[in-house]
């Protein structure tokens, strides 16, 4: 299923950016009005719509669709899992209790006092 999806999604993908791509500019638009063009068109001119520009919408919806589809569909897999870090504080806290007697946690030997070798031969030079 996510591999149909995710071939449809990239097949949407391909021929959305070829639609826009073939697409014609629509008479200067924003940049034609602010910079001296005739003011009827700042905002582009609205004419009857084409095969071009159905297509752009009906592909522009799919890849909505799809995407919305398949981060669903991943999303749904990782719901139960938890997340690395509190998973390795989980173990941390449960592995080692801190002992009443040295506060050091258990498991850990506690250092002895070091020893000093005793001195050989006279000491008083």
């Amino acid at each position: 299923m996510y591999g149909l999806l995710m071939t449809a999604h990239l097949i949407v993908c391909l021929c959305l950016v070829a639609v826009v791509l073939v697409q014609s500019g629509k008479g200067g638009g924003l940049a034609g009005g602010a910079f001296g063009g005739a003011t009827q068109t700042v905002f582009g001119g609205r004419g009857a719509t084409d095969f071009i520009t159905r297509a752009t919408v009906v592909l522009g919806v799919l890849f909505f669709v799809t995407s919305l589809s398949l981060a669903l569909l991943t999303s749904r897999g990782t719901s139960g899992k938890r997340s690395v870090v509190s998973e390795a504080a989980r173990r941390a806290a449960s592995t080692a209790p801190a002992t009443p007697s040295t506060g050091a946690p258990a498991g850990t030997a506690t250092p002895a006092a070091p020893s000093v070798p005793a001195p050989v031969g006279d000491t008083n030079r």
